[in-house]
């Protein structure tokens, strides 16, 4: 039996009176590929928020990869990667540029930054664009820079936020481990 990388517990979230979140538990084992569906407004992208610390818990308990994320929220964040739906990348950066400052925000040691950016670039075949600036990538280069960057610190969970928005009527979250 494997270890849960993800464990959620009598998870609620409001929005004033509006319950955005009511009473949602579930476990994710570790090596398991997780997705959440489900139509508009069911909840889904405020789970993934308070999964990713970009909102707070309200009521509930979290574990992700053995740190509590009410208690530690820091530990949880240096876990995960996160690949949101919108574009995030800074149009005026390259390719290099934008994993380097990545990896430079997590923290990542110089020598084994500069070998990881390497290695991102050549999985998310961008070889060839390494040193273009982000506003002359094309919609999938840039989508795929962006799981690149997702993947740069190997995170023990990544997230993906809505990765089959605009393929079908159900959009979806997926979490990969």
């Amino acid at each position: 039996m494997s270890e849960n990388i993800i464990e959620v517990n009598g998870l609620n979230y409001s929005y004033g009176s509006f319950k955005a979140v009511d009473n949602v538990s579930f476990f994710v084992r570790k090596g398991e590929i997780f997705s959440f569906l489900g139509p508009n407004g069911a909840g889904k992208s405020t789970v993934i928020n308070i999964l990713t610390t970009l909102l707070p818990v309200q009521k509930g308990k979290i574990t992700i990869a053995g740190h509590d994320l009410a208690t530690n929220p820091q530990e949880v964040r240096k876990s995960i990667g996160i690949v949101f739906q919108d574009e995030t990348l800074d149009r005026d950066l390259t390719v290099w540029e934008t994993l380097e400052l990545h990896g430079r925000i997590y923290s990542m040691p110089k020598k084994e930054r500069m070998l990881r950016i390497d290695e991102i670039i050549h999985l998310v075949e961008l070889e060839e664009k390494r040193d273009v600036r982000t506003r002359f990538l094309s919609g999938g280069m840039k989508r795929r820079l962006e799981i690149g960057r997702g993947l740069l610190t190997r995170p023990k969970v990544l997230f993906l936020d809505e990765p089959t928005s605009g393929l079908s009527s159900t959009d979806s979250e997926m979490v990969m481990l």
